[in-house]
């Protein structure tokens, strides 16, 4: 993972009339990762993503994007290369989810009409439905929302409540962009107040806790290829609720639960144990 940021908060308030909404927000956000923010309705989760986005601005500190400072009022200092799907996603109901994108992708005029049926794909749609939006389900405009977000390839994603409205199958698909996108650099930003949901994508997750950002321990299963028996058998000395799993390519797969990623590099660092990242449940 590249230690390139594409996000920074740097002790950022944000005063809405009387109302302190944030107070001394600070955190960063790599290339190729995808960090989470939980907490409950009316924390400042949302404002979060409005200000990274540039809907908003904060009332004190910086925010960076892509290497840029965030201004107010400066059309130039707007953010660029960034996706954003904030809230309920809102189309024209006469057009289809097709036609929508199409119009939307006009304002920047970066892409064709092949990557926005390339992004319809990637969410389960089909990119000639002639259905209008109006007809669609509340999982199809999130899908749609979802499709909206990434079709510029931007190299920042910001989504609040993901996966709302998703089915099964929409989750996993959902999944699968998640791991594309991140392979390519792009950064993830997610909002949640659903901790299980939104820790299953994320490398970090932070929660709001009296209007700033705290880190939040996340704990999610760990399957580490190692090279031989011999690093197996000094993992679970040392990790006795570790678990062996099927092979991988006929190296040894060994699950690390409830761990967070800190502790596990840190882990095999200080072993000197070469291992591969497999997957992360």
């Amino acid at each position: 993972m590249s230690e390139e940021k594409v996000l920074i908060f740097d002790k950022v308030d944000k005063i809405i009339g009387k109302h302190e909404i944030l107070n001394d927000v600070s955190f960063d956000l790599k290339k190729g990762e995808v960090v989470g923010i939980i907490g409950s309705n009316g924390s400042g989760k949302t404002t979060i993503l409005r200000l990274a986005s540039g809907l908003s601005y904060p009332s004190k500190g910086t925010i960076t994007v892509n290497g840029k400072v965030i201004k107010p009022g400066m059309v130039g200092d707007l953010p660029s290369g960034v996706g954003i799907l904030i809230e309920s996603p809102t189309f024209m109901q006469h057009l289809t989810g097709f036609d929508n994108l199409h119009y939307l992708a006009k304002i920047q005029d970066k892409i064709h009409k092949e990557d926005i049926h390339t992004a319809l794909r990637k969410v389960g749609l089909n990119p000639n439905d002639k259905k209008k939006v109006r007809e669609y389900s509340l999982g199809m405009r999130q899908r749609l929302g979802i499709a909206q977000a990434i079709m510029e390839n931007p190299s920042l994603i910001l989504f609040d409540e993901p996966t709302n409205g998703l089915d099964e199958e929409g989750k996993k698909l959902f999944g699968e962009i998640i791991n594309e996108y991140k392979k390519r650099g792009t950064g993830f930003l997610f909002v949640s107040h659903s901790r299980e949901e939104i820790q299953k994508f994320c490398d970090r997750v932070f929660k709001i806790e009296d209007r700033t950002l705290m880190l939040h321990k996340n704990l999610r299963n760990w399957f580490i290829v190692l090279q031989n028996l011999e690093d197996v058998e000094k993992v679970l000395q040392l990790k006795p609720h570790s678990l062996i799993s099927e092979r991988h390519n006929g190296n040894p797969v060994i699950i690390l639960p409830n761990e967070g990623k800190e502790e596990v590099d840190t882990f095999f660092q200080n072993l000197g144990i070469q291992y591969q990242l497999l997957k992360v449940e």
